[in-house]
C-alpha cells in the first residue's frame, strides 16, 4: 500500500518548557510562511502548543515534527510524539466523556476541532498525534525543492524571545475575548429582539386562532347554504336552456337577427350559470359529506392491488411491512370502490404513523352479506378512553409519536361518515403499546337510500293526466311520459309537435299505473326522480305488470348505469335536446337507428347551425373541435360521414384527410370539406383526390340550404 509522500520542514525537540513555545512560534512562523491568513495561523499555533505541552507535561519530553503531506489539496502536518506511558483513557478523552482536574483531554478535544486532519494513537511505549490543515488555495503546489527553500527562509530567521511571543499569545487571547464580548452583545441584543418576535408572534397565532373560528363559523354558513340547492335550482336552468334552443331553431317560427343574437346570449348564459350550480353543488357534497355514492363492481384483490402501489412510498425508510391477504375466492362487490379505498387509506396511513416496528396487516373476509376489513397494527395503541374520541372532528391523542406526525384529525371521522354511507360501520379495538385493528364493516351490495336522491322541480304542482299532442292528426303510436316539470312537459310537446306519435304525460306514479291500464302506450318516458322519490323500482313494477314496451329513463342526474341495471332501455341526460329526443324515439319505437355525423370545425356558431339541419333530418351529431380530436373520434365512434374544415388548430383539414384515408379502419369514412376558405384549383383537386366532397360554407344557410344539404349527403352515399 503506498503513502502518501511527506515533505520535512523543520523537526524539534521538547527538552524543556521554552522549546513548547518555540513550538508555538515556528508554527505561526511556517503558516506564514505556507500563506495562512491571521486567523488560521492562531489556530495552528494554538494547536501546536497544546500537543507540544501535553507531551511535555506527561511524557517529559518529545519531538515536534512539521511536514507537508502531498495528497490533494496539500496539507500541513503537525507530528508531536512522544514515549511516555501513554492515554490510558484515550477512547473515553475522545468522546468528551473525560473530565479532569489538570486539564488533560481539552487539549486533544480542543485540537481536533480546530483542525482538518486529527490522528491519535497511544499504547504504553508511547504517543504519537498528527494535526493537519488544508493549504489555502492561493498556494501553489509544493514540492521538493520549494520545501528546502522554505526551510532555508526559516532556518534563517531567528526565533523570537519567549516572553515575547507569551505577549503576543496574550494579545490574541485580549483580542479574542474582545470579539466574544462583542458577540455576546449582539446575541443579548437577538435575545431581547427573539423575545418581542415572540409576542408578537403569540398575539398574531391568538389572532389567526379567532380568525380560523371566524373562518369555520362562515364555512359552515357557506356550506349549508350551498347544501340547499339541489336540482331544483338547475331545473330552471335545464328549462331556459331547453326553451332557448327551441327558439334558435325555430320550432315556432323565424326570429329576427337581434332576437336570435338575445336568445343565444340567454341560452349561453344558462348554459354558464347551470356550470357554476354544478360546481357549487359538488363543492358543498364534500364539505357538508353530502357526496354522492356512485356503485360499481369491482374485487378485492384488484383493489388491494390499487393500495398496495399507492402506498408503497409511505412505507421508505421504515422498519415495517405492509401486508394484504385476502381470499381470492371472494366474491365481487358492487359498491363505491373509491370510498372504501379512501377509508383503508385513511386507516393504513394512520397505522404507518403511529407504529415504529412490526408489521400493517390489512385482511378482507366476507361474512353473510357483509364484507369485512380489518386494518392491524404493531403500534402504539391507543388508550379505552380514547377509543370515542378519535373520531371526533380534529381529536389530536396526545403521546410522543402524536407530536412528530402530521394530520388534521379528519381522517377517522371522515372514513366512519364515509362507512355509514356506504351502509356499514367502521370500529376500533385497541390495547396501548400493542397495537390496534380498525374493523370496517359494509354490505358487498350498495342500495343506495332514497335520501340521497332530490330532484325536485321547485314547489310547481305535477301536472294532471291528460293526452297532450303535439300534431292533433297524429295517429302514430302512443308514447306515454312521466314527468312532473311543467317547462320539460312544455320541452317535450313541442319538440314532437310535427312528429306522428301520441303523447300522453302524467305527474305521478299513480297517474302512470291508471294510464297504463287505459293506454297501450309503445313507449315510457320516466324522469327518474319525482319529488323526493327514485323512480327506477317502477320499471321493475310495469314490467312484472306485463309491459314490455322499451322503457327511456330521464334525469337531471347524468348517472346511466343506475337506470340500465334497473331494467332500463335508454338512458337521457337533462337537458335534451328536441332532435335527440326525437331520434331516440325512432330508434326505440320504429327500429330506425340514426346515422351518426362527425363535424370537425373550431368555429362554434358552424357547428350549431349545421349540427341543427342534420339534426332536423334525423342524424346524431358528434363534435370535433380540431383536427386532431377529429381524428381521435373518427377512429373511436366510426361516423357515418364526416364534416370536415380545413382551417382548424392543430390538424388542418388537408392533414386530417391524410391521416383518415391512412388509416385502415376509417380510410372509407365518407367526407364533406365544409370550409370558408377559397380553395385553389390544386388544393381542390387535393381533396378530390382523397376522395371528399365539397360543400362551401358559402352555399349554406339559404333557402335551398336543406335541397343542397340532402344533395352533398348522396353524393357520399348517405341518404336520409
Amino acid at each position: 500500500m503506498n503513502h502518501p509522500q511527506r515533505f520535512s520542514i523543520l523537526t524539534l525537540r521538547l527538552r524543556n518548557e521554552r522549546h513548547v513555545v518555540q513550538a508555538r512560534q515556528r508554527a505561526r512562523d511556517i503558516a506564514e510562511l505556507l500563506g495562512f491568513d491571521h486567523q488560521e495561523r492562531t489556530r495552528l499555533a494554538t494547536a501546536t502548543s497544546e500537543l507540544a505541552r501535553n507531551a511535555f507535561r506527561y511524557a517529559t519530553g518529545g519531538t515536534v515534527e512539521f511536514f507537508v503531506q502531498d495528497v490533494t489539496p496539500q496539507i500541513l502536518l503537525i507530528a508531536v510524539t512522544d514515549t511516555g506511558p501513554g492515554i490510558a483513557n484515550l477512547d473515553q478523552i475522545l468522546r468528551g466523556q473525560y473530565i479532569s482536574r489538570t486539564g488533560l483531554g481539552n487539549g486533544i478535544v480542543g485540537t481536533r476541532r480546530l483542525m482538518d486532519y486529527f490522528r491519535i494513537v497511544s499504547s504504553s511505549s508511547g504517543t504519537c498525534a498528527e494535526a493537519g490543515k488544508s493549504l489555502p488555495l492561493s498556494t501553489p503546489r509544493l514540492g521538493a525543492d520549494q520545501i528546502e527553500q522554505l526551510a532555508s527562509k526559516l532556518s534563517a530567521s531567528s526565533a523570537t524571545d519567549p516572553f515575547g511571543e507569551i505577549e503576543r499569545q496574550n494579545q490574541e487571547l485580549l483580542k479574542a475575548l474582545s470579539e466574544l464580548g462583542e458577540q455576546q452583545e449582539i446575541l443579548a441584543a437577538l435575545n431581547r429582539e427573539l423575545a418581542d418576535t415572540n409576542r408578537g408572534v403569540v398575539a398574531f397565532y391568538a389572532e389567526l386562532d379567532q380568525r380560523a373560528t371566524d373562518l369555520r363559523r362562515i364555512s359552515d354558513l357557506k356550506t349549508s347554504f350551498i347544501s340547499n340547492l339541489s336540482h331544483e335550482f338547475r331545473t330552471p336552468l335545464n328549462s331556459i336552456s331547453s326553451l332557448s334552443k327551441m327558439l334558435l331553431n325555430h320550432a315556432d317560427g323565424d326570429l329576427g337577427p337581434e332576437q336570435e343574437k338575445q336568445v343565444m346570449y340567454i341560452q349561453r348564459s344558462a348554459c354558464d350559470l347551470s356550470e357554476l350550480v354544478n360546481d357549487l353543488l359538488d363543492l358543498a357534497k364534500v364539505e357538508a359529506g353530502k357526496v354522492e355514492v356512485k356503485p360499481k363492481q369491482f374485487t378485492v384483490e384488484d383493489m388491494f392491488g390499487a393500495l398496495r402501489g399507492m402506498l408503497r412510498p409511505l412505507l421508505s425508510g421504515n422498519n415495517l411491512d405492509l401486508v394484504f391477504e385476502s381470499d381470492p375466492a371472494l366474491a365481487p362487490l358492487y359498491t363505491d370502490e373509491g370510498k372504501i379505498s379512501q377509508i383503508l387509506r385513511n386507516l393504513i396511513s394512520n397505522a404507518l404513523k403511529f407504529t415504529q416496528n412490526g408489521q400493517v396487516r390489512v385482511t378482507a373476509a366476507e361474512f353473510g352479506n357483509q364484507i369485512v376489513f380489518r386494518v392491524f397494527d404493531t403500534g402504539i395503541g391507543i388508550a379505552s378512553h380514547n377509543l370515542d374520541r378519535i373520531f371526533d372532528e380534529f381529536a389530536q391523542i396526545d403521546g410522543e409519536i402524536q407530536s412528530r406526525v402530521q394530520g388534521t384529525g379528519l381522517g377517522l371521522p371522515l372514513s366512519r361518515r364515509l362507512a355509514e354511507m356506504l351502509g356499514g360501520t367502521l370500529k376500533v379495538e385497541s390495547t396501548p403499546l400493542v397495537g390496534s385493528t380498525f374493523i370496517a364493516s359494509l354490505p358487498m351490495y350498495f342500495d343506495k337510500p332514497q335520501d340521497h336522491m332530490q330532484e325536485r322541480s321547485g314547489n310547481m304542482p305535477a301536472p294532471e293526466n291528460r293526452q297532450a299532442t303535439g300534431n292533433l292528426q297524429a295517429t302514430g303510436p302512443i308514447i306515454l311520459f312521466v314527468e312532473d316539470n311543467q317547462e320539460t312537459i312544455f320541452v317535450h310537446e313541442t319538440s314532437l309537435r310535427k312528429s306522428n306519435y301520441r303523447l300522453v304525460f302524467v305527474g305521478t306514479l299513480e297517474e302512470a299505473r291508471a294510464a297504463l291500464e287505459q293506454e297501450a302506450p309503445a313507449l315510457l318516458v320516466l324522469d327518474r326522480l319525482l319529488g323526493q322519490q327514485d323512480c327506477l323500482f317502477f320499471i321493475e313494477e310495469i314490467k312484472a305488470r306485463g309491459f314490455a314496451g322499451p322503457v327511456l329513463v330521464v334525469s337531471v342526474l347524468d348517472e346511466p348505469k343506475p337506470a340500465m341495471d334497473a331494467g332500463a332501455t335508454a338512458f337521457l341526460a337533462k337537458p335534451i335536446d328536441h332532435f335527440t329526443l326525437l331520434n331516440m324515439i325512432r330508434e326505440l319505437v320504429d327500429g330506425t337507428s340514426s346515422k351518426t355525423i362527425l363535424l370537425s370545425d373550431d368555429d362554434e356558431v358552424t357547428r350549431y347551425l349545421l349540427g341543427d339541419d342534420l339534426a332536423r333530418a334525423g342524424f346524431r351529431i358528434l363534435e370535433a373541435r380540431d383536427g386532431r380530436e377529429a381524428v381521435r373520434m373518427a377512429k373511436t365512434y366510426m361516423p357515418s360521414a364526416m364534416f370536415l374544415d380545413i382551417v382548424m388548430p392543430g390538424l388542418d383539414g388537408f392533414e386530417v384527410l391524410r391521416e383518415i384515408r391512412s388509416n385502415p379502419l376509417i380510410k372509407d369514412l365518407p367526407i364533406i370539406v365544409h370550409s370558408s376558405k377559397v380553395l385553389s384549383v390544386t388544393e381542390i383537386a387535393l381533396v378530390e383526390s382523397l376522395g371528399a366532397a365539397l360543400y362551401p360554407k358559402a352555399t349554406f344557410g339559404g333557402y335551398d340550404s336543406p335541397g343542397r344539404l340532402h344533395r352533398v349527403l348522396n353524393t357520399v352515399g348517405i341518404s336520409l
